[in-house]
C-alpha cells in the first residue's frame, strides 16, 4: 500500500507527454460544439458571481458576523467555500465513469490507466480554477489580500490529492459496479448540505461542532475561508486535512492499483 502513490506519480512522470494530450482533449471536449467555446470558461463563473451577488446582497440582503467568518458579506462567505467544493464534487462525478467512457482505448491500447482519473480531475480543477481566480481578483480589489494567501498553493495541492485518492477509488469501483455512477450524485448532494458551505458553523449546535472533522471535506472548506477571508490559518484543520489527504491518496491509489490489471477484461 505504501508504494501505490509512488507508482502513480512515476506513471504520470513517465507519460507526461500523453498526460498533456489527454488534458488538452479534456478541456476541448468540455466546450466542443458550442459557439462560445473557451469564452464560457470566463462567462460561466462570472455570471455565477454576479447572480449570487445580486440575489444575496441586493434582494435578500443577508449579513453575517464579521467576527465569525471574516466578512459581513454572505456572497464572499459562500463563494470562498463554493468554488473549491464545485471543483471537488464535479471532479469526483467526472472521474467515476471515466474508465468506462474510455473503454475502447483501454481494451485496445497499452495505456497507463492512472492518467485518466488524473486528467479528469485536473480538467475539473482547471475549469473551476478560472472562477476561483476571478473571485480572488475581486478579493484583492476589496482589500482581503494577506500573507496567509501564501498557503493557498499548498492547500490546493492537498485538496487535489485528497480528491485524487477518492477519484481513483471511485473510477476503479465503477468498472465493477456500474451503479456507482448513479449513486455518487446522491451522495455528493447529501454531502454538500452536511458541509458548512451555505451556512456558518455557528448554525450547528455547539455539542455537534466537534464532529464536523469526521466530514473529510470540512477542514478544506474551513481552511479556504480562513485563508481568504479571516486572514489566518488554524493548525488544527490543516493537520486534519493533511491526515485525510494521506488516507485518501494511499487507500484510493492502492485500491486502483490492485484492480487495474482486470480493467481490460471487464470493460
Amino acid at each position: 500500500m505504501a508504494i501505490a502513490p509512488i507508482h502513480w506519480i512515476l506513471a504520470l512522470i513517465r507519460h507526461h507527454g500523453l498526460f498533456k494530450e489527454f488534458f488538452a482533449r479534456e478541456i476541448r471536449g468540455r466546450f466542443a460544439g458550442s459557439m462560445g467555446g473557451s469564452f464560457w470558461l470566463l462567462a460561466t463563473p462570472l455570471s455565477q458571481i454576479l447572480i449570487y451577488s445580486f440575489v444575496f446582497s441586493v434582494i435578500l440582503k443577508i449579513r453575517l458576523s464579521h467576527q465569525e467568518v471574516g466578512t459581513e458579506s454572505f456572497v464572499l462567505f459562500l463563494l470562498a467555500g463554493l468554488f473549491p467544493w464545485m471543483a471537488f464534487s464535479e471532479g469526483l462525478v467526472r472521474c467515476t465513469g471515466i474508465l468506462i467512457e474510455n473503454a475502447n482505448i483501454i481494451t485496445k491500447v497499452v495505456l497507463p490507466t492512472e492518467l485518466l482519473p488524473t486528467v479528469g480531475l485536473s480538467g475539473t480543477f482547471f475549469v473551476n480554477g478560472v472562477g476561483m481566480s476571478l473571485f480572488l481578483t475581486y478579493l484583492v480589489w476589496a482589500g482581503f489580500i494577506s500573507w496567509t494567501w501564501l498557503w493557498l498553493p499548498l492547500l490546493i495541492l492537498l485538496f487535489f490529492l485528497f480528491a485524487l485518492g477518492l477519484a481513483a477509488f471511485l473510477a476503479a469501483l465503477c468498472v465493477f459496479l456500474r451503479d456507482t455512477q448513479q449513486i455518487l450524485p446522491i451522495i455528493v448532494f447529501v454531502w454538500f448540505y452536511l458541509t458548512p458551505i451555505i451556512y456558518p458553523i455557528s448554525m450547528i449546535p455547539s455539542r455537534f461542532q466537534a464532529y464536523l472533522y469526521f466530514n473529510p471535506a470540512f477542514p478544506f472548506i474551513e481552511l479556504f475561508r480562513q485563508i481568504l477571508l479571516r486572514q489566518t490559518i488554524d493548525p488544527v484543520p490543516l493537520g486534519i486535512a493533511t491526515i485525510w489527504t494521506v488516507l485518501s491518496l494511499f487507500l484510493g491509489t492502492f485500491f486502483f492499483e490492485r484492480l487495474k490489471h482486470s480493467f481490460a477484461d471487464v470493460l
